[in-house]
């Protein structure tokens, strides 16, 4: 006769931000708690009853209170200079210092918030003692998601076709990334932030390039007029590196022909992260909307 072992419930401590007065702390202290359990803490004020140090308590005040003063949730917000990176970054850490304060006797978990456009990549991470993170299923209820022709967009981050993948990435709730060049390099100045591309520590426009179509399953190439410069370029590469790439030429607008022959391409290979290339803005105006368009169309296609 098999003996049945009952595994006791450890507590979970949800590191999430949120609005109103910043609330960062959430607990589920029975298996029937459901989601991220009860608020906890927030910024407003102190109490010893916490389940952490004053001085921990307050990085955690500062960190989401900033959060809470942006008010994504409004129009009037500029999200151009907003990291999510570096904000994940910090939060975690912090999340590490909490894990560190409580031990074994909670388990520590970090929640995105779904403010963030790509809060589905690694979109809870629990932080064990010895500070390894590992990713958890999210506790979203299941919907239905449309039927997408890739899960995941990366560019360089150029003006033109690269920053119109990228915009219609966060527009139509597609996850998004990319390699960007040192310095964040671009020719009106920096990458907005708001692009959440992994800056290369080494290397310009050409080396950022590669690693893009590297790291995808196959680059769509957004054009007008010659193919020349980085454009052509990044072809070279994809033939080089034997990924798929199509080479879209968009000269007399998005036409049916177009849509038609992106989309049987994309279910051709299958692709799941999509690179997206083409002319800077300066060098090919409207290659911009031309890429927004092309890609609102394949989407669209896609669902019918």
């Amino acid at each position: 006769m098999s003996t049945v072992v009952s595994i006791p419930f450890v507590p979970i401590l949800t590191v999430m931000v949120d609005y109103g007065n910043a609330p960062f702390l959430w607990l589920a202290d029975s298996p029937e708690s459901g989601g991220v359990g009860c608020n906890l803490c927030d910024g407003t004020a102190w109490d010893d009853s916490f389940p952490l140090s004053e001085g921990l308590w307050q990085k955690f005040a500062d960190w989401a209170i900033e959060f809470d003063r942006t008010s994504f949730y409004s129009g009037d917000f500029n999200a151009d200079s907003w990291d999510w990176l570096a904000f994940h970054a910090r939060g975690l850490q912090l999340a590490r210092w909490l894990k560190e304060e409580v031990g074994e006797t909670y388990r520590v978990v970090y929640d995105k918030p779904c403010e963030d456009p790509n809060y589905q990549i690694n979109e809870r991470t629990e932080i064990l003692a010895n500070g390894e993170l590992v990713p958890l299923p999210s506790l979203s209820s299941a919907i239905s998601a449309p039927i997408r022709f890739c899960r995941h967009i990366v560019s360089g981050g150029q003006t033109g076709a690269d920053r119109g993948a990228l915009d219609f990435a966060i527009e139509h709730g597609f996850t998004h990334g990319g390699w960007a060049p040192q310095g964040r390099e671009a020719e009106d100045g920096k990458i907005p932030l708001k692009y959440q591309l992994v800056e290369l520590d080494h290397g310009g426009y050409r080396q950022r390039t590669r690693r893009n179509v590297l790291n995808s399953d196959a680059t769509l190439i957004s054009n007008c007029g010659d193919l020349d410069g980085g454009t052509l370029a990044t072809q070279v590469f994809a033939q080089r590196l034997k990924k798929p790439c199509l080479v879209v030429q968009l000269d007399h607008g998005v036409t049916a022909n177009v849509v038609a022959q992106a989309l049987e391409w994309v279910r051709q290979y299958e692709i799941k992260t999509l690179n997206v290339a083409g002319p800077r803005e300066s060098k090919r105006p409207g290659i911009y909307r031309l890429t927004r368009e092309l890609l609102d169309q394949v989407d669209a296609a896609n669902q019918s």
